[in-house]
């Protein structure tokens, strides 16, 4: 009886030893051929040094695989990616991180890059992103393959960014901005001579302003934070703190939402982590049930609208006073493919997502530069004052004419353009490869994941020279201060033909903005403990701090 239950433990054991090391060896990361990657030594691949580079604290991604893997001759490899901490970047042209048992491939030569996203077509945008947002808004382009539905999408969804149509938003992001303006005259009137918090102020001004392109009003955000300002304050260190008010309830069902396409975008799993959202989070729900009545309720009127107005002429889309109308508009009238009523509450999503992350967030990156660089603050305001005319109680509003000729604002342009380079809003983009590839001299196979550091690219030193991690506007003026939009590389919105869809509605709102706050505004420097250049990543990179302190010109 001993001799076979020892024989029965010797199996026991030696059958477990097996399926640990079948398990063991499933886990375990298994790299690309050829592409340099850091030492496989368990399975947890490059997880560990990616935790320490973070420091425990949430250091963009882009960031610390920059100083784990250094520089691997344009080509590395991370494995697959559960972004711990939020804290992954790239290499310098391609090499390889390890996360888990599939590989991600980091590419950040620039002219490989241009080769795999504009001239061949070998690339899909990752499954990882469609599954982050479906869950959310599944008829939204950016939860869609490259297929006749998206190409659709495009089509119907395109004279928003024509040359005519963002003419006619100017007047609406002209008022979004100054009335930004007037809130942070009262903010300052209280605060005086402390800084206080903009990060708010400036999302919430941003959410008006694409509600209002999008859907023909804005929420009242910033009404709302004006009406609840309070006279007083509590102070510390030069900084005034600020009770924060609460936005309207569409403002904060847009930012729950938002929030929870960021976790499944950094889960191991983003679809399953989506469903798990939609089922166990109450406050979820009822965002979603909250934006999508919305929604569905101006989609209705518009129609109805449309049946009123439509009778009167057949006006071009481009003239439409806002995205949702334009749409409705092609259907009915230009025998445009329908998208039915999801389709088009779904690409209002997307347009608001898309629409206010990206633009605040360049904008709180762009009023921390100001306040360390004096000289172009006094450079920019001369031309915009020259330009559209002083801040004196009855301007007019933004020229678009003037505003988009770079011969006119060389200046605005060559700040709005360096601040997009700089501020590494999209530090990354990721694609999966549909066939085989040879990427830098080594074969990939078809269904690798690639990650493209855009970011990195834009701020490499061979092409910019050593003070590449610098703010300075200046690299985009020739000598004879013509603005050069050939001076350097630089990838704010990615390229190829998932490049981002809005980039040039995006671009009109932060140089609207941009004139308007530095014609009204002088940004004085900030206490060093919220003055710090920190970042964290969400689905895009953010300063960590944006506090100001406003001066009025002279």
């Amino acid at each position: 009886m001993s001799n076979i239950m020892s024989t029965t433990a010797l199996a026991t054991i030696f059958g477990s030893a097996v399926l640990a090391q079948i398990i063991y060896s499933r886990l375990i990361p298994k790299p690309v051929k050829n592409i340099p990657h850091n030492p496989v030594t368990n399975i947890w691949g490059d997880i560990p040094a990616l935790v320490k580079a973070s420091n425990g604290k949430r250091k963009p991604f882009m960031d610390c695989v920059v100083e784990i893997i250094g520089m691997h001759d344009g080509i590395c490899q991370v494995g697959d990616m559960t972004q711990e901490n939020n804290a992954i970047t790239s290499s310098t042209l391609t090499s390889k991180v390890l996360l888990g048992p599939d590989p991600l491939i980091i590419i950040s030569n620039i002219k490989e890059t241009e080769r795999l996203l504009i001239k061949n077509k070998t690339t899909e945008l990752s499954k990882r992103v469609n599954q982050g947002f479906e869950f959310v808004m599944p008829e939204g382009q950016i939860s869609m393959p490259t297929n006749e539905v998206w190409r659709k999408h495009r089509r119907i969804a395109g004279p928003s960014m024509s040359r005519r149509y963002l003419e006619r938003m100017l007047g609406r992001i002209d008022a979004s901005a100054n009335n930004l303006v007037k809130f942070w005259r009262a903010k300052a009137d209280i605060t005086g001579s402390h800084c206080f918090e903009a990060d708010l102020d400036i999302h919430l001004a941003s959410m008006d302003n694409i509600v209002n392109i999008t859907v023909g009003f804005p929420l009242g955000c910033i009404d709302s934070a004006y009406a609840a300002l309070p006279t007083e304050f509590i102070q510390s260190d030069g900084i005034a703190h600020i009770a924060r008010p609460r936005p309207p309830p569409l403002y904060e069902a847009i930012n729950v939402l938002l929030t929870s396409v960021s976790g499944a975008l950094n889960a191991p799993f983003p679809s399953f982590h989506g469903l798990l959202v939609k089922l166990m989070s109450p406050s979820w729900r009822k965002s979603d049930r909250l934006l999508r009545s919305f929604l569905t309720s101006r989609i209705s009127e518009a129609r109805e609208q449309e049946i009123i107005v439509g009778k009167q002429g057949n006006g071009l889309a481009t003239d439409a006073d806002c995205i949702l109308d334009m749409v409705v508009q092609r259907e009915a009238r230009e025998g445009t493919e329908a998208l039915g009523e999801a389709g088009i509450r779904d690409e209002l999503m997307t347009f608001i997502f898309g629409g206010q992350d990206t633009t605040s967030t360049v904008l709180r990156w762009l009023v921390k530069y100001f306040t360390n660089d004096p000289e172009t603050q006094q450079r920019l305001h001369d031309e915009v004052c020259r330009v559209f005319g002083k801040d004196d109680g009855e301007k007019e509003p933004i020229d678009f004419n003037l505003l988009d000729n770079p011969e006119q604002v060389p200046f605005l342009e060559a700040v709005v353009t360096e601040t997009l380079r700089c501020a590494g809003v999209g530090s990354q983009i990721s694609r999966e490869l549909i066939q085989d590839e040879v990427i830098l001299g080594r074969p990939v196979p078809k269904g690798t994941q690639l990650v493209f550091a855009m970011g990195m690219m834009s701020r490499d030193k061979s092409e910019w020279g050593p003070d590449a991690d610098e703010w300075r506007p200046t690299r985009w003026l020739t000598h004879d201060g013509i603005f050069d939009r050939s001076a350097g590389p630089s990838f704010p919105f990615g390229l190829g033909h998932r490049s981002c869809f809005g980039q040039r509605l995006a671009v009109l709102q932060i140089k609207t903005f941009v004139a308007v706050l530095s014609r009204s505004f002088f940004f004085k420097p900030v206490p060093t403990e919220v003055g710090s250049m920190e970042a964290f990543e969400t689905l895009i990179k953010q300063p960590k701090h944006c506090y100001v302190l406003l001066g009025r010109w002279e």
